[in-house]
């Protein structure tokens, strides 16, 4: 190996070694506080109680129908809208408010460092709000199929789940995350203030949410192909049935690449203006 080489190997492992430093302090500013765990037990108990109320409402139902209930339940949108902004107006807003974001963005580390580092630790942490839910499969018969047993008022229902369902469901729940999160990312950049930043981020996904509910409110028109694709209620009845779709996941890792690039934009003016 030549001296080149070593060189850029060096650089490599410094790069990464600087990016490991700075996502575990974020996943410790999860972890190690009472903030994470309070935004874990209200995530968990919101979980519970959507599988609950899908349980108990529903006298008729495949288990297609079932699942897809769930993600489009009050209880699934209320927690889908408000964990991003929850999740995210720390990253950036409350540094600045605490006078650390001048210190982190004038020492030896990059935009990009910072910014991966953050997002990451973040994503991580919304996965684990979800890992609860994996065992909902389990607490049924262990096979093929994962059944429920709900009694309506004259007889007893039986609920099928398939694997396909479930995998689906962690699937989209995994993509659009990762585009949510970095929305909420880049809301906190351009704000010192978390309040403001989660009420942003909140109006941004409100407003997605329903942009993919047009063709619902005004029916088909020549732009409703571009509604229909980025329709998350369409991507989750898609999904939450077994059927994997790879549109989905062009439309959220291109999206979360474009956020996180405007975000880097934000943060280096920030840095250059100092």
């Amino acid at each position: 190996m030549n001296d080149k080489a070593k060189h850029q190997l060096s650089n490599l492992r410094n790069y990464f070694s600087t990016l490991w430093v700075i996502y575990t302090k974020e996943i410790k500013g999860y972890l190690c506080v009472p903030f994470g765990w309070v935004i874990l037990a209200c995530t968990m108990g919101i979980q519970g109680l959507m599988l609950h109320t899908v349980l108990k409402t529903m006298s008729q139902a495949t288990g297609h129908g079932v699942m897809f209930y769930m993600t489009d339940s009050l209880h699934f949108l209320l927690l889908f809208i408000f964990i991003f902004p929850l999740i995210t107006m720390r990253t950036f807003a409350e540094e600045e408010r605490m006078g650390t974001l001048e210190g982190l963005l004038t020492a030896p580390v990059t935009t990009d460092q910072i910014l991966i580092g953050k997002y990451l630790a973040a994503y991580t942490f919304y996965i684990i709000l979800w890992l609860p839910m994996l065992l909902y499969p389990f607490m049924s018969e262990i096979g093929n199929f994962y059944t429920y047993i709900r009694y309506g008022e004259h007889s007893e229902t039986t609920i099928t789940y398939m694997m396909a369902d479930w995998i689906g469901f962690y699937s989209i729940i995994a993509l659009t995350g990762a585009f949510f999160i970095a929305l909420g990312i880049m809301c906190s950049s351009v704000t010192r203030s978390q309040i403001i930043s989660a009420i942003f981020c909140t109006c941004l996904m409100i407003m997605y949410y329903f942009m993919g509910r047009a063709t619902e409110l005004w029916g088909e028109f020549p732009a409703a192909p571009i509604f229909h694709y980025i329709s998350c209620t369409e991507q989750f009845r898609s999904f939450t049935s077994g059927a994997l779709d790879t549109r989905p996941l062009v439309l959220y890792v291109s999206m979360t690449i474009c956020i996180l690039a405007l975000t880097k934009r934000l943060v280096d003016y920030r840095r250059w203006t100092r």
